[in-house]
């Protein structure tokens, strides 16, 4: 053992695995005892999420809390090997957890299995040192940069979409995530990975400079203001650029309104129709017309039973017309998506419609039928 800049015991065993970060002038022991002192909160356990949570467990960061109430599906092992086969239906934070510990025993992880709300967010945020974003719901993207500008966090941004993606580092001054995104985009512009698809090695390319990001801010190296890296997948290419703190932004400007998460709500999409709502609307005296907008593939993997008619979302443009004007209709697809980009256009010519929040996928979690998740 030695003794650290602060008089405390660093074990040998922890000298001998963190022998490379040591040999750094960068790090050396007094930046690795700054890893082990910090407390990191890693919001998704998705494809962002895996790769980043690995590489700061195993740099050392003292303290890892992992967020996430989703489940782990077959489609996830195509882009987030830190699950396996066996995991099917188990909470992904707990899975993720479980891997992370015997990765590395010597630091503290809690797994979370629930998602980031207004009531919750400013309390894990002021736990920790940093916030890792790797969810794919822009509520809580929101969420997120609020909670982190108002507690003085910094946060580490990931997004991504086919072969392309971004990572920001926002730091606790700001500029903010408001700053880059003043408005959510439409929901027409919007994909899923069902929808759009994504190669598997590009989250892992961005989560992992996700990781890099956090571990530079923690140390005290690199750059410390606002930045964005715009990663090109198929050109292979990493676009650094330097953000700019806007004067009229609600959040962190000259003038700032929001004095809460969630505050001038930025909500994704129009209102929908909870899970736990479904079975008592569908059992009501006016029961909605299910509408499936999935693929006829995931059609085999479940359905909701109900009278209904299937229009893949793929088709929805050329055969919108065929939907009844004259009933209520319930859209719904696997992570409420699509739906809610098909409840957008339609709204505009005054159908009867709401969709299913979180989609099919919520549903069976709802249901208790985890199993069938996919």
């Amino acid at each position: 053992m030695v003794l650290t800049p602060n008089n405390e015991l660093f074990p040998d065993a922890e000298l001998r695995r963190y022998a490379r970060h040591l040999a750094l002038p960068e790090v050396g022991l007094e930046g690795q005892v700054r890893l082990k002192a910090a407390r990191v909160l890693v919001i998704g356990m998705g494809g962002l999420g895996c790769p980043a949570a690995q590489y700061l467990a195993a740099a050392g960061i003292g303290q890892l809390t992992l967020a996430d109430d989703d489940r782990v599906e077959l489609t996830n092992l195509q882009r987030q090997p830190l699950y396996g086969e066996g995991d099917l239906g188990l909470p992904k934070a707990e899975v993720a957890s479980t891997r992370l510990r015997a990765l590395n025993s010597a630091i503290r992880i809690e797994a979370l299995v629930e998602r980031i709300t207004a009531s919750n967010v400013m309390e894990l945020v002021q736990q920790h040192d940093l916030v890792l974003d790797g969810t794919d719901s822009l509520i809580a993207r929101y969420l997120l940069a609020d909670g982190c500008h108002l507690a003085g966090v910094p946060l580490v941004h990931g997004a991504l979409r086919r072969f392309d993606g971004q990572v920001a580092l926002f730091p606790p001054q700001g500029p903010c995530y408001r700053c880059l995104f003043p408005r959510p985009p439409p929901p027409e512009a919007i994909d899923d990975c069902a929808t759009a698809g994504v190669l598997g090695a590009v989250p892992g390319l961005l989560g992992s400079l996700q990781a890099l990001e956090a571990l530079k801010w923690l140390l005290g190296i690199g750059p410390r203001k606002g930045r964005l890296l715009l990663l090109d997948g198929l050109a292979g290419t990493i676009q650094p650029m330097a953000l700019a703190q806007r004067h009229s932004c609600p959040l962190c400007g000259e003038s700032p309104t929001i004095s809460a998460p969630g505050g001038e709500q930025a909500a994704c999409g129009p209102k929908g129709l909870a899970p736990e709502e479904l079975q008592a609307v569908l059992d009501g005296p006016k029961p909605p017309l299910l509408v499936d907008l999935r693929e006829s593939w995931e059609r085999e993997l479940a359905l909701i039973p109900g009278e209904g008619l299937h229009l893949p979302f793929s088709q929805f443009e050329e055969r919108k017309g065929e939907l009844p004007r004259q009933r209520e209709l319930l859209l719904y697809c696997h992570l409420g998506i699509r739906s809610a980009v098909a409840l957008n256009l339609l709204q505009q010519e005054d159908y009867q419609t709401r969709h299913l929040v979180g989609g099919i996928n919520a549903w069976l979690r709802e249901t208790g039928q985890q199993e069938r998740l996919y």
